[in-house]
Formats: structure tokens, sequence, C-alpha cells
């Protein structure tokens, strides 16, 4: 993984350059140059409207009690996408423009979601725990709770009086 990014960080400068050099070769400078400004202008422009509404509907689902975990995804991706539109060049520009537009957007974070939930339950897998403590109160059958055996000794703990029971 560290590999892949160190190759990523250094193959992307060298198209995004190679990229700007063809381009100013097939026009010229200025021309260039006002694209890459301009892009950068549009999409922070974008950026900031864009994000000013995910903030908007983090705000409106707290207050009606909901789960604002899908607006605040897409906040992070529209600053990823703020990120990139402020590097210049042209294959950075157009990945950052692709990732303010909602559909892409949506599938971008439902496609990082499920590689980080693979990652997670992966790493889980192979690190699951058995206590042995459990296997001393075996579990009535269903529907049968009159010979549930011998239970654990559970001490009730009140946070408001400080007193403890036992159950």
């Amino acid at each position: 993984m560290f590999l892949k990014l160190i190759f990523l960080l250094a193959l992307v400068p060298l198209v995004e350059l190679w990229l700007l050099v063809e381009l100013t070769q097939r026009t010229s400078l200025s021309w260039t140059i006002a694209l890459v400004v301009s892009t950068g202008m549009l999409g922070m422009s974008l950026v900031r409207w864009q994000g000013m509404k995910a903030w908007r509907q983090i705000q409106q689902q707290l207050l009606a009690g909901q789960s604002p975990s899908q607006s605040i995804v897409a906040g992070v991706v529209i600053l990823v996408a703020g990120a990139l539109l402020l590097t210049p060049g042209i294959l950075t520009d157009t990945a950052g423009f692709l990732l303010l537009i909602p559909a892409v957007r949506t599938a971008f974070a439902g496609y990082v979601r499920k590689r980080l939930v693979s990652r997670a339950v992966g790493s889980v897998q192979g690190s699951v725990w058995v206590s042995s403590f459990s296997s001393s109160f075996p579990q009535p059958p269903v529907g049968d709770a009159t010979n549930a055996g011998p239970r654990p000794s559970v001490r009730v703990i009140d946070p408001h009086d400080g007193k403890t029971t036992l159950d």
C-alpha cells in the first residue's frame, strides 16, 4: 500500500507536467495559464457552494435527529475535490470536477465505504476471541428459561446514587 502511494505521488506530477507541456505546445503558454487559473477559480467557487450546501444538510439532519453520516461523507469528498482543484494540472482538475458531480460523488463514497468495511472485516475475522468464561455457563434452549443453570453474579451500578446492588 505504501509503495503504491509513493508511486502515485511520483507519477501524478510527471503526468500533469507532460499534459501541461503538450497543451502549451498545441496552443500557447498564455492559453494554458488561463486554463489552469480559470479552472482553479471556478472549481473553488463550486467547492465552496457545495461545501456550504453539505454543511446545511448536516445541520438540518442533526436538528431533525437523523444521522448525518452520508452528508459528512459527501463533505469529505467535496474537501478532496477542493484539494484536487487547487493542484494545478489537467488530470487533477478533471478528477476534482468529477467529484463535484453528485452522482459521481455518491458512487465514489460508496466505493470508499465498501473498501473500508471489507478491510475492517478482514482484519477482525482473524482476531476472534473466545472466552472460556462463557462456556462455564451453558445457555438454556430457546424458550426454556426455567432450567437455566447457574448464573453469574452481576453487579449493577446506578450512576445517580453511587450504590451497588447484586443481581
